[in-house]
């Protein structure tokens, strides 16, 4: 019963997450820059639940994915500012956490 109240206090009954650890952003001078290059937002987010069960993809490549999905193939996004973003409900029974990237759309 103990390992059980164990399992349930530290989330570990079930753990499937991508989290950001660093990252690197291409500069202006890396790619094509221009004044009229737009602004594109992505997120990507982590989940759990009851503390018992967590998932998702919370990595920041999979933000970066998100923020150029409706780009043509073969744009970059440069000057990137990553942000995280937690919220939790009922005292972290059910939390979200998303990292979200904010940069422009160039080409190399």
């Amino acid at each position: 019963m103990s390992s059980l109240l164990v399992a349930v206090l530290s989330g570990c009954l079930y753990t499937d997450i991508q989290s950001p650890r660093a990252y690197r952003s291409a500069s202006p001078i890396d790619v094509q820059a221009k004044s009229t290059d737009k602004v594109v937002t992505g997120e990507s987010c982590n989940r759990s639940v009851l503390f018992l069960v967590a998932w998702g993809n919370g990595g920041y490549v999979e933000a970066v994915r998100n923020a150029l999905s409706n780009e043509p193939v073969g744009s970059v996004l440069y000057d990137v500012h990553v942000d995280t973003n937690a919220q939790a409900y009922l005292f972290g029974l059910y939390a979200k956490w998303c990292t979200v990237v904010r940069g422009k759309v160039g080409s190399l």
